[in-house]
């Protein structure tokens, strides 16, 4: 069955009455120029009963910048590890007519964020949402990075663990789409190593500090980032977004080419049948022959 909000005829003076009460506001608030702060997000946030917040201090910067009040109970901390209990007192008092919005630490809440658990808790209940639009980092820097835009895949964070980090990548590789990735500067120059020795060398950018004093792009080839991000300290918030793969058909190869591409796919627990359609994306090369090939491995 097919849930919708309730909804009267637009009326942006009055934007939270249209929903009524009990409704969630879902907020963007900037990413780091808190000039970029929406007329609509700033009456929201003086509207509001209670504000859920990733970093109340965050939160409370803002606020003080445009002279919002909310006393300290008013605005519930929440985070990847709270307690089952703290989306329970939320949807609680959604339920009981009180509006709530809810922010990140910075950008659009949900995106790398654990805020995406009180929005599926309270679609679950039933309860309205709303979204107040505003910045997001991910798609900023795919606007600067001047890579396509019209198909593209947010990638975030890759795990920590080797293991998990390489199946990532290797699970992304051969897709068309234009790369956004998250990641900190401490880990920076070696996701750009790793990227590097599976992508080749793609076309890439780094955003960072995005609307901050020392914003910085850099645009250039994985290879020459790479030796930018060594040649100095890279800092601050960090967006990289790198190019999609590009399907360029192999026509110079050997027998023995194609048997330690199979080999080597076949190592990395790739199935044999996704294996011989990597393959055959890639070398020119007719399914009877490349089938023939692979069953003398």
């Amino acid at each position: 069955m097919v849930k919708r909000n309730k909804n009267t005829e637009s009326d942006s003076q009055n934007h939270n009455f249209n929903h009524g009460p009990g409704c969630l506001f879902v907020c963007a608030t900037p990413i780091g120029n808190l000039d970029d702060c929406s007329f609509r997000l700033i009456k929201t946030l003086t509207d509001v009963d209670y504000i859920i917040a990733e970093d109340t201090r965050t939160i409370r910067k803002l606020l003080t910048r445009f002279k919002i009040s909310k006393p300290a109970g008013r605005i519930i901390s929440y985070q990847d590890y709270s307690s089952p209990s703290k989306v329970a007192f939320i949807l609680e008092k959604l339920n009981q007519g009180e509006n709530l919005a809810l922010v990140s630490e910075s950008g659009t809440p949900s995106i790398q964020d654990p805020g995406y658990k009180i929005v599926s808790a309270s679609i679950g209940e039933g309860v309205p949402a709303a979204f107040i639009p505003g910045p997001n980092a991910a798609l900023s820097a795919l606007v600067l990075s001047g890579l396509p835009t019209d198909s593209f895949l947010f990638v975030g964070f890759l795990p920590k663990t080797e293991i998990k980090r390489k199946e990532k990548i290797e699970e992304v590789t051969y897709l068309p789409y234009t790369l956004i990735f998250y990641e900190s500067p401490l880990r920076l120059e070696k996701l750009l190593g790793e990227l590097l020795a599976v992508f080749s060398d793609r076309k890439a950018c780094i955003a960072r500090e995005i609307t901050k004093l020392y914003e910085e792009t850099i645009r250039g080839r994985l290879s020459e980032i790479l030796a930018e991000v060594k040649s100095r300290k890279i800092k601050g918030e960090i967006v990289l977004v790198v190019e999609g793969y590009k399907k360029e058909m192999i026509k110079d190869y050997t027998e023995n080419d194609i048997k330690k591409e199979f080999a080597k796919l076949i190592s990395q627990n790739i199935p044999k049948k996704a294996a011989l359609k990597i393959i055959i994306s890639r070398y020119d090369i007719d399914r009877q022959t490349l089938y023939n090939i692979s069953t003398k491995i």
